[in-house]
């Protein structure tokens, strides 16, 4: 599957107003090529958003639902809109134990690894520098 998969990082740096992660965005805005994503970047990129809107930890937000409902996530989820949301199945789960196993990826970045493995999709678009050991990967930056 030709394409690149969006790591959370892309989607909250361009929020951020990094002109990197930008130019990510709009190749895929232009159709210059097509995003994918998982749940595990929908996720990670609405947590960090919550943290940085409201200034609090993770510990701290989870005690403060009200806050939560403040936060605008518009911003988000049109970010994430953009992209094809890829589900998970239980033959990307597995193939995640052996990315962990043989890259030593934490459990989120290695079923990013393995879905993209699943959909043979060879391009990441992250900042995230643990991706690079990953050989059937090539890092957009």
């Amino acid at each position: 599957m030709n394409g690149l998969f969006i790591d959370s990082n892309v989607i909250i740096r361009h929020l951020a107003g990094d002109r990197r992660a930008q130019k990510i965005i709009e190749r895929i805005e232009k159709g210059e090529e097509k995003g994918y994503i998982n749940q595990i970047v929908v996720s990670e990129a609405i947590f960090i958003y919550l943290k940085l809107k409201t200034k609090m930890k993770a510990f701290e937000l989870k005690k403060a639902p009200e806050k939560v409902k403040r936060v605008d996530l518009k911003p988000v989820y049109e970010l994430l809109d953009l992209s094809i949301e890829l589900q998970s199945n239980k033959e990307i789960s597995k193939s995640a134990e052996d990315v962990i196993a043989r890259y030593g990826l934490l459990p989120n970045d290695a079923l990013i690894a393995a879905t993209c493995k699943h959909h043979e999709i060879r391009k990441l678009a992250t900042f995230d520098g643990d991706f690079k050991q990953v050989n059937f990967l090539e890092i957009i930056k």
